[in-house]
């Protein structure tokens, strides 16, 4: 499709405020929302055609586009407020309430195209590995503008019901747990105390919820001051911290039965995110863009990573599952992790 100037397509610049009519039929003002487009190409053109002149006119109020292409024409006088990556700075400027990115292909959908076109009778499969975006288109939502199909990014914010209704279910099976796995921890305390010394339980300190810290509580299953001499340091395959028993309990994941206390204290959840130890986050949050969208819910006991991964994953693969957890919580897939987690434990497979 060829570019349409500004003067060809006929648009004039709406008013910045509209009237609307309120329950009792007095006019009140609203405040339209700003709406900075990314790409100022002919699809960028046509959305702002649409937001300015079709049926949604009125409800929005177009600032401008972001391109590197500087000198495109401009949409009845719309300015092109800077380059993509400038975007954050135009958003803040010009008190901006969405961002429309038009369609711009990228060389791996191009590639991806390509390759399913050239073998199509084959029926090849093509496996992505997900980035934040990805997990985030995987679960999108429908927001036509007039015609035009525009998919809209949710950020990580479950609706309360679903909430009160996880954490309802977060209490009853822990308690559940809690009894049914008491013989078991008995068991594994006396085997704990008659093989290293030290106490049975130990505790450590985890970033929660909105990285408010809370203590994490474990069967122990390292020898007693493990970190005495090396400070903070992430578990590895050959870790000679561990003990025989430790090791044992790691495998069949009874060292997490405590946790289903901090379930029950609202610190942690059944199902989600695994807590990470503060010194880490920070350390990760420096150095991987994304992070510390998985504080932004109650960590879990046991996860996606904990049944498609295994216990010594990367963090960067970890985050991967987390994004994509985040992005599809549902009671149904909460209960379909918990299933997967027997047949993980049953099979010791991930360790």
């Amino acid at each position: 499709m060829a570019q349409a100037s500004h003067k060809s397509l006929g648009l004039k610049a709406a008013p910045r405020r509209f009237l609307r009519l309120g329950r009792n039929g007095d006019p009140r003002q609203e405040r339209r929302r700003r709406v900075l487009i990314v790409g100022a190409g002919a699809r960028g053109q046509d959305i702002a055609a649409e937001l300015m002149m079709g049926r949604t006119n009125g409800h929005f109020e177009v600032v401008g586009f972001a391109d590197d292409r500087l000198d495109l024409p401009r949409l009845d006088g719309l300015p092109i407020l800077g380059r993509f990556d400038q975007v954050l700075d135009i958003v803040e400027a010009h008190q901006v309430d969405e961002v429309i990115v038009a369609y711009m292909p990228s060389w791996q959908e191009d590639l991806i195209k390509r390759t399913m076109e050239r073998t199509a009778s084959r029926a090849l499969r093509i496996k992505v590995l997900p980035g934040f975006y990805d997990a985030m288109v995987g679960d999108c939502r429908i927001e036509p503008v007039a015609d035009i199909p525009l998919v809209c990014l949710r950020g990580v914010g479950p609706c309360r019901l679903f909430l009160l209704a996880k954490r309802a279910f977060d209490i009853v099976f822990s308690l559940l747990m809690l009894i049914l796995c008491l013989p078991l921890v008995c068991l594994a305390a006396v085997a704990i105390k008659l093989t290293s010394p030290g106490p049975v339980f130990y505790s450590q300190e985890r970033s929660g919820r909105d990285g408010r810290p809370f203590r994490i509580y474990k069967l122990r299953s390292m020898v007693i001051d493990a970190e005495r001499g090396t400070g903070p340091v992430l578990a590895h395959e050959y870790d000679q911290r561990i003990t025989p028993v430790g090791r044992f309990l790691r495998q069949t994941r009874l060292d997490e039965i405590p946790q289903f206390w901090n379930v029950l204290k609202g610190e942690m959840s059944v199902v989600g995110p695994r807590p990470e130890r503060p010194e880490f986050v920070s350390e990760f949050a420096a150095h991987i863009p994304g992070y510390l969208e998985r504080l932004k819910v109650r960590p879990g006991i046991t996860g996606l990573a904990q049944v498609y991964g295994d216990y010594l994953t990367s963090v960067y693969h970890k985050l991967r599952y987390d994004w994509i957890y985040l992005h599809r919580m549902s009671l149904w897939h909460d209960l379909r992790i918990l299933l997967m987690t027997v047949v993980t434990v049953l099979t010791r497979a991930g360790t």
